[in-house]
């Protein structure tokens, strides 16, 4: 897992330096994938999003019309045996199963779906991959249960809605079905996100306020000091890409008793989010 990991921080840095340097295309049609994009048919799938912002939150409020993925289209094939879910791929043809899922600039990966058309089997979404695991774990069919991925309310099971939980800029994009948008849709609760950063994964919930324990996640941009038992919703970051909200003890050396300072809240991606703490400075 070690080596994907590491895999994984380099794409992340290396995205990162393509935001700085502004290097987006400003046509929208480049994907973020090798290959000649025609524009007629989709060969693969992409978990990209185009955009020049180098920071993004996981917390977007609607997912009823907005598609989270691109597709582009890639020719050829190396002429190698079909790849089983979970193998590398440029196009659909390298895959037994014939999908190819590329995430971004970390490339394609053989799986069950591209998108939720390709999951009628099992009435739901399609998750996306997740280049974490070991094995890597191509993109998957749900049934459109909580926490399943999604890229439209259509494939949500009833009561339940597709919101983006995870987005990082020119890799990928996490969408999940869940409880909630906005708090607006939880009466007198609030709507909390949950995250499991290392399946690419989790789901907005409906939560009393005060009830979210530290190390949970929030919404920073929103009601997430409310969500939080600790009423500290802090953001933690990941390279300047991503920003999630996780309840900790502290946002700020001021949250702390005297002689003690807030260590900040970060993104792990090996423990997953880890909460700010008051500590006493070395």
């Amino acid at each position: 897992m070690a080596t994907h990991k590491l895999l994984f921080i380099s794409t992340l840095t290396f995205a990162f330096g393509l935001n700085a340097a502004g290097c987006a295309k400003d046509d929208g049609d480049d994907s973020g994938t090798n290959g000649e994009d025609t524009g007629s048919e989709s060969s693969s799938a992409s978990a990209t999003m185009s955009g020049s912002s180098s920071t993004m939150s996981g917390t977007s409020d609607s997912m009823s019309s907005t598609d989270p993925s691109t597709i582009s289209v890639t020719d050829g094939s190396t002429g190698d045996e079909p790849a089983e879910n979970g193998g590398m791929c440029d196009t659909n043809e390298e895959c037994a199963s014939g999908f190819c899922f590329v995430v971004g600039i970390f490339g394609g990966v053989c799986g069950e779906c591209n998108t939720d058309a390709d999951c009628t089997e099992t009435g739901g979404g399609c998750s996306i991959p997740n280049p974490l695991a070991q094995p890597i774990q191509g993109a998957t069919c749900n049934m459109g249960e909580a926490g399943g991925g999604c890229m439209t309310n259509e494939v949500c099971e009833d009561g339940l809605q597709c919101a983006v939980l995870i987005d990082v800029p020119g890799v990928l994009t996490a969408s999940t079905c869940g409880e909630c948008l906005a708090d607006a849709d939880c009466g007198e609760d609030l709507c909390s996100p949950s995250y499991d950063v290392l399946d690419l994964s989790g789901q907005k919930s409906c939560v009393p306020a005060g009830s979210v324990a530290n190390g949970e996640g929030c919404d920073f941009e929103n009601s997430g000091d409310m969500a939080c038992l600790s009423t500290h919703c802090a953001t933690a970051t990941l390279m300047n890409l991503l920003s999630l909200g996780v309840c900790s003890e502290c946002e700020a050396d001021g949250d702390c008793e005297d002689g003690m300072v807030c260590e900040a809240p970060e993104i792990s991606l090996t423990e997953g989010l880890v909460a700010g703490t008051c500590v006493v400075p070395e």
